[in-house]
C-alpha cells in the first residue's frame, strides 16, 4: 500500500470473502485498473478478469524485496501541484449484508487526523489490513511508536491459538470482532487474557448481549467501535 500510495495510486482494499460479483462491482465503481493478488488468490483474480478488463499482478514475495543487490535508482516521483491532501489514499468497502458491497473512500486528510489519534497502547490486532479498524489500529501503532502483533491469518482462528498468541505479544489493547471474543470466552485463560488488556475494542458488528456481560463480569474493559463512535 505505501509503495502504490507513494507512486501516486489510490488503493482498494479487497475482502478475500467476497463473491466474483461483489469483486467485479466494488472495481467498476471505483474504475481500478489493476489488481495486485497473492498467488493463492490467483485463481479468483482471472475470474474477474473474465468479467471485468483489468490487469492482474502477482505480489512481490519475500525473497525479492529481501534482494540486496542495486536495482537501479532510487524511485523519485515528479512533483505535481495538486491539493494531495484531499487526493484518496484508500478505498475500503461495507460488508455487503445489505446488497453489493459499496466503497468508502478515504483522504489522505482524514487518514492522518485518524491515525494521530490511537490510544497509544501495544496492540494486538485479529482484525485484517482490508478491514478498516484493522488498517487505522496498525497505522496508529506506527504514528505513535508502538507494537502492533498482528495474528496469522494463516492458523485457524482457535482459542488456544488466540491465547498463546495474546499471552506472547502481551498487548495492552486487544482489536477485533465479536466472534474473536466469542472464541476467546470458551476458557477462562482465554477471559484472563483478555481482562489483563487495558482495552478491548469490537467492531464489525454487535457483540450479543450474554457475552459482553460475561466478559465485563470477569473485569474486561470492553469498548464496542461502530464508525466514528464509541460506546462502552
Amino acid at each position: 500500500m505505501l509503495a502504490l500510495s507513494r507512486i501516486g495510486f489510490a488503493v482498494l482494499f479487497l475482502s478475500t470473502r467476497l463473491s466474483i460479483e461483489a469483486y467485479v462491482s466494488l472495481i467498476q465503481k471505483t474504475e481500478c485498473c489493476n489488481i495486485v493478488a497473492s498467488p493463492r488468490f490467483a485463481q479468483t483474480a482471472k475470474q474477474i478478469q473474465g468479467n471485468y478488463a483489468v490487469n492482474v499482478f502477482p505480489l512481490l514475495e519475500r525473497p525479492m524485496y529481501l534482494n540486496l543487490r542495486d536495482s537501479g535508482s532510487r524511485f523519485t516521483r515528479e512533483t505535481e501541484l495538486v491539493d494531495e491532501e484531499n487526493c484518496i489514499a484508500f478505498v475500503v468497502h461495507s460488508s455487503g449484508s445489505t446488497g453489493l458491497p459499496k466503497p468508502i473512500f478515504q483522504k489522505h486528510r482524514a487518514c492522518l487526523a485518524n491515525y494521530a489519534s490511537g490510544s497509544g497502547k501495544r496492540a494486538f490486532l485479529t482484525l485484517p489490513l482490508f478491514h478498516n479498524h484493522g488498517l487505522s489500529t496498525f497505522f496508529r501503532g506506527i504514528v505513535s511508536g508502538k507494537r502492533t502483533a498482528i495474528f496469522n491469518a494463516n492458523l485457524p482462528l482457535t482459542n488456544e491459538n488466540l491465547v498463546e498468541a495474546i499471552e506472547s505479544a502481551n498487548p495492552e489493547s486487544f482489536h477485533g470482532v465479536p466472534y474473536a471474543l466469542k472464541v476467546l470466552a470458551e476458557s477462562e485463560r482465554g477471559i484472563s487474557a483478555l481482562a489483563r488488556c487495558k482495552l478491548v475494542l469490537f467492531g464489525g458488528s454487535s457483540c450479543p448481549d450474554d457475552l459482553g456481560d460475561q466478559l465485563v463480569d470477569a473485569g474486561v474493559y470492553l469498548v464496542g467501535h461502530y464508525g466514528a463512535y464509541v460506546t462502552t
